[in-house]
């Protein structure tokens, strides 16, 4: 009898010890990243940015703090990824500004994009700007018809890449645009905005 329960014991360790080992390696598979992705991510999210038309100091205060402002914003979009390592964000970003020098207090929304190369790294990604494909226009709100279009190839930098995370399963996306994140939009003298920044999306196909 005690044999037959030592035999049943081992027996029992033996399969769960597979079953772990089963487990373990399916986690590790799902681990596995590809170095580049493909399709297309919706995503929504939300942050906040500061503009200041005269430029930023080193310390990222404004140059010119009476013509600066600053206010939420939050977008709706789609991140497109390539086999080729590049990708486009279009996204519909809507707004509240102010206090600033043309209008007390404002809200509105424009059409934002422009297109990036990205590295995957374990699961995180690098995305980098292509200079000549950032895409501004206003469609609600005081600044339409006020500031034109920014048009590819417009003079805009950004001052350093934005980082992201996949999800094992390829599935889900966040994205951050840490501080403080520059652009310079050069097509007009000096304009700067500095933005803190999360999306995150899921994959539609």
């Amino acid at each position: 009898m005690k044999d037959n329960i030592k035999k049943l014991a081992v027996f029992v360790m033996i399969i769960a010890l597979a079953i772990f080992m089963a487990v373990a390696t399916a986690s590790a598979d799902g681990q596995e990243y590809g170095k580049t992705l493909h399709g297309e991510y919706a995503f929504i999210g939300s942050g906040a940015c500061t503009l200041a038309p005269g430029g930023f100091n080193e310390n990222f205060t404004p140059v010119d703090p009476g013509t600066a402002s600053m206010g939420p914003n939050l977008w709706e979009g789609v991140y497109t990824f390539n086999h080729n390592g590049k990708g486009k964000m279009e996204t519909r970003q809507c707004y509240n500004d102010g206090p600033n020098a043309m209008f007390p207090y404002s809200s509105g929304c424009a059409l934002l994009s422009w297109e990036f190369e990205y590295e995957i790294d374990g699961g995180a990604i690098t995305f980098t700007f292509i200079p000549g494909t950032y895409y501004l226009e206003y469609k609600e709100g005081p600044n339409v018809g006020v500031i034109p279009p920014i048009n590819p190839p417009s003079l805009t930098v950004f001052n350093q890449p934005l980082t992201g995370r996949i999800s094992p399963d390829g599935k889900n996306l966040v994205v951050f645009y840490g501080g403080p994140f520059k652009i310079e939009i050069l097509d007009f003298g000096t304009f700067e905005v500095i933005c803190n920044t999360v999306n995150q999306g899921f994959r539609t196909k």
